[in-house]
């Protein structure tokens, strides 16, 4: 059960909420069931996943929203002789389009399909080279938004050094190609959105003390459009600087935990590929574990998003669009018995853009219960 008091994430100007559909309204509940299964089998060396899962949801006014999405994930983790190991597998994904990414104010049910593979070759005691393959396929079920299909495919290689069980160091290159619908047009200018990304990575992963460790990375990535594209790529929407993360990750207690991270990545919301923006942020989550059945977590961010001009409007005449991002999240775990598990949830997310239309606050509350039959 959800209760969402800005369903749409519009600005608090926008007053007639029914133009979007009849006996639409700005806030609203959201009931919803769900069904799933896990399967696990394991054969010498090697382990077969296979996650299912399947929701319906049941919207109290926006019944026009009403739809049912799910989830399958198959997963093999295999093993050939003493030095060759990875995984193979697949996942499906269906879920209503969030209305913060999109803008299209309608039903917009996206499909996610995903093909991975990745190989790790153990070279010495702390020498390996990995490598893999990924593509991603995304479609709109929404004629509106179908402008945004999308399909991408990326390769990475690797090596990593390990100095303990946990604690490795590695260079990584991965290359990605994207491929969007034809026929786009800018400004009614013809702007092909087809891009090539090349990404350098240097990680760490290194637990200084047994209770203060740190995750990160660092490297540099070109984002580039075509050179064909009557308007200049370069202005609308290249993008070459240095990326790079890092996570802090300690535990004074047996009980409580903190993480603490910054970042400046470049990003793009899935179900809208093509608007990418420079994401610079710092994140803080404390986590409180008061007994073994229950689990408090808390998260407040912050995260300026910087947009490429081309998803500027009127981008050569107006500055790029600019938005502050503040979010302050609660997630309460419990176990009342064997088999049975509730999950209070609460968030309260506040968005500033120098193009008033992208404005809003919202707030979510979400309970669930679940049962295991094993």
């Amino acid at each position: 059960y959800a209760s969402d008091d800005n369903l749409y994430r519009l600005p608090a100007n926008f007053g007639v909420v029914s133009v979007i559909a009849p006996n639409a309204t700005r806030a609203d509940r959201i009931n919803t069931v769900v069904g799933g299964g896990f399967g696990q089998w394991i054969v010498g060396q090697q382990d077969i996943d296979l996650t299912l899962r399947a929701d319906n949801n049941h919207f109290a006014y926006n019944t026009g929203l009403d739809n049912t999405g799910g989830d399958a994930l198959l997963n093999w983790s295999w093993v050939v002789g003493p030095y060759f190991s990875g995984q193979v597998g697949g996942e499906f994904n269906r879920a209503l389009a969030s209305f913060a990414e999109t803008r299209y104010l309608g039903r917009d049910m996206v499909d996610q399909k995903e093909y991975f593979g990745s190989a790790k070759y153990q070279v010495g005691p702390r020498w390996s080279i990995t490598g893999g393959v990924r593509g991603d396929d995304i479609t709109h079920g929404a004629e509106a938004a179908a402008f945004n299909d999308f399909r991408t495919k990326s390769g990475n290689v690797g090596v990593q050094y390990a100095t303990g069980i946990s604690d490795t160091f590695g260079l990584e290159y991965r290359y990605s190609d994207g491929i969007y619908p034809p026929n786009y047009t800018f400004n009614n200018v013809p702007f092909n959105r087809n891009f090539t990304e090349a990404t350098y990575r240097a990680t760490v992963n290194y637990a200084i003390t047994e209770k203060f460790g740190v995750d990160a990375y660092a490297g540099y990535m070109t984002h580039t459009l075509p050179s064909n594209n009557i308007l200049s790529s370069s202005v609308f929407g290249d993008f070459k600087g240095d990326i790079w993360r890092v996570t802090l990750n300690w535990q004074p207690t047996e009980k409580t935990q903190l993480l603490v991270a910054g970042w400046h990545e470049l990003h793009a919301y899935l179900a809208n590929a093509s608007n990418y923006f420079i994401s610079k942020g710092e994140s803080i989550s404390p986590t409180w574990k008061p007994t073994e059945k229950i689990t408090v977590a808390l998260v407040l961010s912050l995260e300026d998003q910087s947009y490429s001009s081309l998803n500027t409007i009127l981008a050569s005449l107006a500055p790029p669009r600019f938005d502050r991002v503040t979010g302050e999240q609660i997630n309460v775990y419990y176990i009342p018995r064997d088999r049975w598990s509730v999950n209070l949830f609460f968030r309260n997310e506040h968005r500033d853009s120098n193009e008033p239309q992208f404005s809003y606050e919202d707030s979510l509350a979400n309970i669930s219960v679940t049962y295991k039959f094993w």
